[in-house]
């Protein structure tokens, strides 16, 4: 009973000071995105050709907007307003394929689920085939590096926290003129940012 009127007592500040630390304590801290250490990654003979910066990328749905900040390179820009990609300028001949992607997927209902699983559905079933260079799992990630007919390399990176309604993705198809950047292109996939109505 005297541990119960204490806890009566005990100023409302005080118990609403608790929910907001343990809110931030719960919510993931931003990665750090570090375009530098991207851009070391870059092959040599590619370096002119490809420099990484700290990006805004905009997926606008309607009055929903999601921004994605992440190290991308410069110059690349996105063709449509609803997909949060970036392609590189015509005349940069980098391929008509290359580009990168960032997103999120609930595959159906979007409530919390095992994502692992769903990813490796959804993402990474389609290179079972292709050549593995890089795959990298943790508990809330997985990391590809995979090349097709050493002509394509495909870059895809999933990430997810426990209990959350959807997951996260990024992805970059590289053309044969930049099929030697995919140890860049994962290290940017792997610090996004995510804010605005996802």
């Amino acid at each position: 009973m005297k541990n119960v009127l204490v806890l009566a007592l005990l100023p409302a500040s005080l118990l609403a000071c608790g929910k907001s630390d343990k809110a931030a304590a719960d919510k993931k801290a931003a990665p750090a995105i570090d375009a530098a250490a991207v851009n070391a990654l870059v092959p040599a003979d590619l370096k002119a050709k490809l420099v990484f910066d700290k990006t805004d990328i905009v997926e606008e749905r309607g009055h929903h907007n999601v921004t994605y900040t992440m190290a991308a390179p410069k110059g690349w820009t996105s063709k449509m307003k609803g997909f949060a990609a970036l392609h590189p300028p015509d005349d940069a001949n980098l391929g008509f394929f290359t580009e990168i992607s960032v997103g999120s997927n609930c595959d159906g209902t979007c409530e919390p689920k095992e994502w692992g699983p769903v990813a490796d559905k959804v993402n990474f079933k389609q290179f079972a085939n292709d050549k593995v260079i890089k795959n990298e799992t943790t508990p809330t990630s997985r990391l590809l590096i995979a090349s097709r007919e050493d002509k394509t390399t495909f870059v895809v990176y999933a990430w997810w926290e426990k209990g959350a309604k959807r997951y996260n993705t990024c992805t970059a198809t590289l053309d044969e003129a930049v099929k030697t950047a995919g140890d860049a292109f994962a290290k940017a996939c792997q610090a996004v940012a995510v804010s605005g109505d996802d």
